[in-house]
């Protein structure tokens, strides 16, 4: 029972804070727009939802010194994944980025040198997750670096998304399974486990993409019955 009523709790919070960050004056006509739709009810199944899947590519994981070179999405519409939604954008800062940390994300200086700025590039990405909860691998990079965004570009806290991390889900599964040995969080590695295959090509689009691979198969392990709820993965990745 005390578990339920905390189930309940969060997702009620969730509701209330998403609520609450819309009567915020600070935000602009377009972001109000593209944040103008309401959480989906916990008791809503997963088949039923719709879900971007994204990833950073950065020169660093410091949200406060480092920056973004890339963001690419994918949707996941009603258990499925729509190829159709992809998308891939490199980011002009307007100034030249380090060379060494752009190399290790595979990115040249050409490629930001035709990229979009950082602002358009969020308004693309809000937009694209409009009435759809976020799924990342590792949410930490992510969150970091939008909140840090959002707060500096708005003085506004981090948006109000419900968000699932297929890395957090994978350490709960090994958890309540009871597997005590170490292992490697790596999306491919996670990704072995579950018999995917390993992309050739590294970039914010195939991490979207492998990203929402995994979570499909993620949720098939963990919840079996037909009718998978969002507040049952939402557990799974807290």
């Amino acid at each position: 029972m005390i578990s339920l009523f905390k189930r309940q709790t969060t997702w009620q919070k969730l509701i209330k804070h998403k609520q609450r960050y819309l009567e915020t004056e600070a935000l602009t006509k377009e972001m109000r727009t593209a944040l103008n739709f309401p959480l989906p009810q916990g008791t809503s199944f997963i088949k039923e939802l719709s879900f971007l899947v994204f990833d950073l590519e950065t020169t660093g994981i410091n949200a406060q010194n480092d920056q973004i070179l890339s963001i690419g999405w994918i949707e996941i519409n009603q258990g499925k994944i729509d190829m159709s939604s992809a998308r891939h954008y490199y980011i002009n800062h307007g100034h030249s980025i380090k060379k060494e940390t752009a190399i290790i994300n595979h990115i040249v200086p050409t490629m930001l040198v035709d990229g979009i700025s950082l602002s358009e590039a969020i308004l693309q990405f809000l937009m694209a997750a409009k009435g759809r909860s976020l799924i990342v691998h590792g949410k930490s990079i992510e969150y970091a670096f939008l909140a840090h965004y959002i707060h500096m570009k708005f003085s506004l806290p981090p948006l109000p998304f419900v968000w699932i991390d297929t890395l957090s889900i994978e350490v709960n599964i090994a958890r309540k399974l009871g597997i005590m040995t170490p292992q490697s969080q790596q999306l491919h590695l996670v990704r072995e486990r579950y018999k995917l295959p390993r992309y050739a090509a590294h970039n914010a689009l195939i991490d979207s993409l492998a990203t929402a691979e995994l979570f499909l198969a993620q949720t098939q392990k963990i919840l079996k019955q037909e009718n998978q709820t969002i507040e049952q993965i939402y557990q799974y990745s807290h």
